[in-house]
């Protein structure tokens, strides 16, 4: 008969356990989280808004008089100093969205972002209130914890749990400005185009020329029509923005059934949602 003494058996007990963890890990399936993932992040970093945003102040100098202009100028600096804040909250939903893609994947990377240049990072983001930088460090230092463990799943559940409430509030900060920011200057825009070129053909000393309005015409629909399809960008990227916090809402809801194949076909729907939207994006992008 083989005895074991006391501290042996609990070696096993905890072998078996690793054992064990290690058989459940491999089995699990993390293919939607992976996809959803990986599609978040490509989504998020989406950086066309952020430099047209600072463009249109150069595009009103044509529709607006030049005594307007030096305005435009100092305008266009302040939202160059806005850039990091965007840029900012950008990165942190696509850094996030990479590091859950990691640990799904098994190909988990060292969080590389340092304290130090978080906090540079949040100086700089003027444009953030406090409880919006307060979600941004939270999400980073979440990421800076995520480490591998023999239990994977565990790991990808915690992360789900621990950072579902930044994210939103990250995400939420993200589509105030894009909402409130770009789309509604972008509503501007549009209405100074359309009077510019009223004002043109309304004028009451421009001879009526029929060829001469034709073309002003075509040029006003032609312009509104570039300011529209930048709108219509600018939504497409918040529906984005609302289908990954809704996905991710679903991942914190069901985070006890993540690596379950049925919780693969429950979350499909979530994927699918977010890679239209993210493809809607990418057709109108400006």
């Amino acid at each position: 008969m083989i005895c074991f003494s006391h501290t042996s058996g609990r070696y096993l007990q905890a072998l078996a356990t690793i054992f064990l963890v290690s058989a459940v890990s491999g089995c699990a399936s993390f293919k939607e989280v992976k996809s959803f993932a990986s599609l978040s992040s490509n989504a998020a970093s989406h950086g066309a808004l952020t430099k047209d945003y600072i463009g249109a102040l150069d595009r009103r100098k044509q529709y607006q008089p030049e005594k307007f202009h030096a305005g435009l100028d100092a305008q266009k600096v302040r939202r160059e100093a806005q850039r990091a804040s965007l840029d900012l909250l950008q990165q942190s939903v696509t850094d996030y969205m990479q590091g859950l893609n990691s640990l799904a994947t098994g190909d988990v990377r060292p969080y590389d972002r340092s304290l130090k240049d978080l906090s540079s990072d949040l100086n700089k983001a003027t444009l953030l209130t406090h409880d919006e930088k307060e979600a941004v460090g939270a999400l980073s230092i979440i990421l800076a914890r995520a480490v591998t463990t023999v239990y994977r799943l565990h790991e990808i559940r915690k992360l789900i749990h621990d950072g579902n409430q930044p994210l939103q509030d990250v995400i939420s900060a993200t589509r105030k400005i894009v909402m409130k920011g770009m789309i509604a200057d972008l509503q501007i825009e549009s209405a100074l185009v359309g009077r510019y070129y009223d004002n043109f053909m309304l004028a009451p000393d421009n001879p009526v020329e029929p060829v001469a309005m034709a073309l002003a015409k075509e040029a006003r629909t032609e312009a509104l029509g570039r300011v529209n399809s930048r709108i219509q960008s600018a939504r497409s990227y918040d529906v984005v923005l609302e289908k990954i916090a809704q996905g991710h809402q679903y991942l914190y809801d069901n985070r006890d059934m993540v690596g379950n194949k049925e919780f693969d076909r429950q979350l499909k729907p979530y994927v699918d949602g977010l890679r239209g939207a993210y493809r809607n994006l990418l057709g109108g992008s400006p």
